[in-house]
């Protein structure tokens, strides 16, 4: 075989490789078939005209009658918490915890956690002296806590980091049962007159902040302090 007819099968190959690829990719819907967008508009912006939104039974007819959004599930907010609306001076916030089923709001200076499946179990947490600004839950490092301690809240204020110890009445169905603030702070840290607008933490313990300032930050802490280390620092 020469060296030209060996180059010429190599090319009709891939070619054929490549129409075949090209059927296969044109049996699925691209974005602009799914939402109707014909060749001839000159943009592409959805949600002005009702055609934006096509019925889903007009693409999958399987579909047909099924809601596009619903409400699966309410639970109203512990009615403890309405109260607490009247007296917000600043600022309020809120967010999920899904891995302890706990939702979170902060009213000023203080945070306020239950469980959202049921709006029971509310535990809260007054002793700052300034708004908070983040909140975040972070899994402890292994061996620096006493096991009764599972989780870590990280909330921060324009003046200081603030860690708390989180920890369960445990029981054989639920492991996140009755949760529990410690009263003291497990550690504070001065924030160095940077506001923290984000705290995450990651499966082995560290805990990172998100300056204002547009750096990054993270709170290391051992279970003593060492020669030339605090326990805790940033």
């Amino acid at each position: 075989m020469s060296t030209a007819q060996g180059s010429n099968e190599a090319l009709e190959s891939a070619g054929g490789l490549v129409d075949k690829y090209q059927v296969s990719d044109q049996r699925f819907y691209d974005l602009s078939g799914l939402l109707r967008v014909t060749s001839d508009r000159l943009t592409n912006g959805s949600g002005q005209s009702d055609v934006d939104y096509p019925f889903l039974s007009s693409l999958f007819p399987s579909l047909d009658g099924m809601p596009l959004i619903g409400d699966v599930d309410h639970t109203p907010l512990p009615s403890e918490l309405v109260q607490e609306f009247e007296n917000m001076q600043c600022n309020s916030d809120m967010g999920l915890m899904p891995v302890i089923k706990r939702a979170w709001l902060t009213i000023d200076s203080t945070i306020y956690l239950w469980n959202y499946e049921d709006g029971k179990d509310l535990a809260y947490f007054d002793g700052l002296k300034e708004v908070i600004l983040a909140v975040g839950l972070v899994v402890p490092k292994l061996g620096v806590f006493q096991e009764h301690i599972r989780y870590l809240l990280c909330l921060t204020t324009p003046t200081e980091i603030v860690i708390l110890g989180v920890s369960f009445n445990e029981t054989s169905t639920d492991p996140h049962n009755e949760l529990h603030l410690l009263p003291e702070p497990l550690f504070c840290l001065p924030s160095d007159n940077v506001s923290m607008t984000a705290v995450l933490g990651t499966c082995t313990g560290r805990v990172f902040l998100a300056g204002k300032d547009g750096c990054l930050y993270e709170v290391v802490y051992q279970s003593k302090d060492g020669w030339f280390k605090k326990r805790c620092y940033k």
